[in-house]
């Protein structure tokens, strides 16, 4: 691979944009040159058929399929809970020159997660070539929208697997970095970077390795890696990168010099460069470096990562012009105050990439720092009232508070999150049944799934009243405990009216889509509803493939492919069916029932 390749990961997508934007200063690589058609993944090992409701005989015009790789033809009371990295214990790495010549890091399989602490195993994407999953992984628009899929398909790109076929070891792990970084999962990219001996590098996984650096505000990651670095790609990046590196090592008239040849020949701008002098001076350099952001436009990775490093503020206002993934980055670096991580912390758990119990620990971080009068009535005083009040009216009080501060959508769902705990709290009881439906939404964000199956007599005596509630344990408890009947199911839709239509289509396929109605009612709801659940194109086939020979991480790597929009509203229902019967096919029905759920409370 020449030095165009080594610039490979230096684009990052903004979500919702028509063509991606590089996150890095202009002049830092040339674009990224579009993979060859991977060749059509070998078919898959037989496994026995699967167990209910399949789909019925395709029918009808088909809607555009999910774009796939040009050329190919295709347990516990709170085991659900959404686990964060924070959660996970991880065996220590030690560095490259720590280890003897003959203990080097055998890259036969790579992944910190197995199957006891929430990995899919190592054949989650056996079966498939490495090309055409590359091919997957590099067209995937991350973040998705759904939170659950996006924690099941973290699980699959950290699972410890085998290289796929045909690729090298140092660029598959480069891959499913580079797309987590994009997912807003800086930590897991870094375990997966690190886990390779520097002098296995390729191109690939050097750009990768400096976005990941950028990322958690580390550019003394950058010097293990520098000079084969620059032997491989000679770019800016890697120069200024050089540059730092000697200033940190006490070289500083090597670092002026680095940097006085990149502005005299002019390959980047002045204010990126000035960056670099600023973190390169920072071991002891004589020269003060003050950072003026008048006049700049955009935020990019290199900025955020020289920022981040020294404690250097950000205008509030250029996050807006990164994607939504930049608030995980931010959410979890040390450098940044905890008062100043809070609110991104909060669309990092929308995304997938915090827990609840990570939500709840960053709150009670704040309480020490905050002035006694100011804690009632506020977020973190709000929450621990919903925690120990003794008094059931203030607790909801308080917890309903936590998902009204403000007024959207994501908010109110980074609310739910935050209370999830708090309303398992709450006991089902008649005289609530007013609360039912966002008490129940609030304990399935975080998988709680038990729990809120409690409230089911009640919910399901309620009728109207708690709709929304019905909906969700229809889909989100562990076994059927409510009404599932088509005409249940027809009752809610009339009741939805045209406002709720979209919400309803969800519901229903993905009750099909979890074998919850029969083969003639989902004929039924295909049809009185519109949902399309007869289509079969290259991405279903591809989908079904994956889910009937137990391939989870493949499953969601597809599914997350088949979700590439910025909110729920533009997920069509026959996805939806497709990508939850997927997952409970390969035998991962927890996972399917939480992206179901989640479509009723976001859809």
């Amino acid at each position: 691979m020449g030095a165009s390749a080594g610039a490979y990961a230096l684009t990052l997508p903004a979500f919702g944009q028509d063509a991606p934007e590089s996150l890095l200063p202009e002049g830092f690589g040339d674009p990224v040159p579009d993979a060859p058609p991977p060749p059509p993944p070998p078919a898959a090992t037989p496994t026995p058929p699967p167990g209910p409701s399949a789909a019925p005989p395709p029918s009808g015009p088909a809607p555009s399929a999910p774009r796939l790789p040009a050329g190919d033809d295709f347990a516990g009371d709170e085991d659900l809970d959404e686990l964060g990295l924070d959660e996970v214990v991880f065996d220590e790495i030690p560095a490259e020159y720590e280890l003897p010549a003959g203990a080097r890091r055998s890259l036969d399989y790579v992944g910190p997660l197995n199957p006891t602490n929430g990995g899919y195993g190592r054949d989650s994407f056996a079966g498939f070539d490495g090309r055409y999953l590359q091919g997957l992984m590099r067209r995937l628009d991350a973040p998705v929208p759904s939170r659950w899929l996006h924690i099941s398909l973290r699980r699959a790109l950290l699972s410890e697997v085998p290289t796929a076929a045909s690729v090298s070891p140092p660029d598959w792990i480069a891959e499913r970095a580079w797309l987590l970084l994009r997912m807003g999962e800086v930590d897991g990219a870094r375990m997966l970077v690190q886990r390779v001996d520097s002098d296995r590098f390729t191109p690939k996984l050097y750009a990768v390795a400096m976005q990941a650096g950028l990322a958690t505000g580390d550019p003394a990651s950058f010097c293990p890696l520098v000079a084969r670095a620059r032997r491989t790609a000679e770019t800016p990046a890697w120069i200024m990168a050089d540059a730092i590196c000697a200033g940190l090592g006490g070289e500083g008239a090597r670092a002026s010099a680095l940097l006085s040849t990149v502005r005299r020949q002019g390959i980047t701008n002045g204010f990126d460069i000035l960056f670099a002098e600023k973190v390169a001076s920072s071991a002891g350099g004589s020269r003060a470096v003050t950072i003026e952001w008048d006049g700049v436009e955009r935020l990019n990775a290199w900025r955020f990562g020289m920022a981040t490093a020294t404690s250097e503020e950000i205008p509030e206002a250029l996050f807006n012009t990164t994607g939504r993934q930049v608030a995980a980055w931010r959410a979890r670096s040390p450098n940044i105050p905890i008062s100043g991580r809070i609110a991104p912390a909060m669309t990092a758990a929308v995304l997938g990439v915090f827990s609840n119990r990570t939500l709840v620990t960053m709150h009670a971080a704040l309480l020490p720092e905050m002035d006694p009068d100011d804690v009632p009535g506020s977020p973190v005083g709000n929450l621990r009232a919903a925690y120990v009040r003794d008094d059931i009216g203030e607790r909801l009080g308080a917890i309903e508070a936590l998902w009204t501060e403000t007024g959207g959508r994501d908010d109110r769902y980074a609310g739910m999150i935050l209370s999830a705990r708090a309303a398992t709290l709450i006991p089902p009881q008649e005289s609530l049944i007013a609360n039912a439906n966002d008490l129940v939404a609030s304990m399935l964000t975080s998988g709680l799934d038990i729990q809120a199956a409690r409230w089911a007599d009640i919910v399901d005596d309620a009728g109207g009243d708690a709709d929304e509630a019905w909906a969700l344990l229809a889909v989100g408890a562990p076994e059927p405990v409510v009404d599932n009947s088509y005409s249940r199911l027809d009752d809610y839709a009339d009741r939805a009216g045209s406002g709720g239509r979209h919400r309803a289509q969800l519901l229903a396929a993905a009750l099909a889509g979890l074998g919850r109605l029969s083969d003639g009612e989902i004929e039924d709801a295909d049809e009185d509803l519109a949902l399309g659940l007869t289509t079969e194109n290259d991405w279903t086939n591809q989908l079904d493939r994956a889910a009937r020979s137990r391939r989870v991480g493949i499953v969601a790597l597809l599914s997350a492919i088949g979700m590439q929009s910025r909110t729920w509203r533009g997920v069509p229902p026959s996805h939806l069916y497709h990508v939850v019967r997927a997952f409970r096919l390969a035998g991962r029905e927890p996972e399917a029932r939480m992206i179901a759920a989640e479509a009723v409370t976001r859809g």
